[in-house]
């Protein structure tokens, strides 16, 4: 597992899932969020993401956390896993609430640029709730395209801690 994708709707805890990850195998994490927003949620140019991601692509190892659809399928042509959170809206809109309330008391976000404080979006809301009927489908359909790629699905939180704990464990028999 060298070439990892972590995807799913906003609010799932993908990026926490991606950190621990990298914790546990040593591999560095980036976070597509980081590529794309500027200090005070100013966007890169497309070039420019295109390029700061081709560079994270030509590495030997990475993992990378989020969807940004326009790029997947570039990510998908190299990743050997995926780590798909399909999890209730009702989870996620809980886990975009939960991170407003803790940005609002000094909680940074290491997933965000620095100067991206939290805020609450009603479009964003709108994102999330509509994720599996507007984005699920779609990338069901496009991971179908790419039978060699491991995709491990998870439905809750708590399956993604399950397997985090089995690969430390198997990480620290190997040491």
């Amino acid at each position: 597992m060298k070439r990892v994708m972590v995807i799913g709707c906003s609010g799932a805890g993908k990026s926490t899932f991606a950190l621990e990850l990298g914790r546990i195998t040593g591999i560095k994490v980036t976070h597509l969020d980081r590529l794309n927003w500027k200090a005070g949620w100013k966007e890169v140019s497309r070039d420019e993401f295109d390029s700061k991601l081709g560079d994270v692509l030509k590495e030997d190892s990475w993992i990378i956390d989020g969807n940004y659809s326009r790029t997947m399928e570039k990510r998908l042509e190299k990743v050997q896993v995926v780590f798909y959170f399909r999890l209730s809206t009702v989870v996620c809109l809980y886990g975009y609430f939960t991170r407003l309330i803790k940005g609002k008391l000094g909680k940074k976000r290491i997933d965000m640029t620095e100067g991206c404080n939290e805020r609450f979006d009603w479009d964003f809301v709108k994102f999330i709730a509509g994720f599996q009927r507007d984005n699920a489908k779609r990338t069901d359909k496009l991971l179908e395209k790419y039978p060699y790629v491991k995709v491990v699905r998870f439905s809750s939180r708590r399956q993604a801690e399950k397997f985090l704990i089995g690969l430390e464990e198997h990480y620290d028999k190997k040491l």
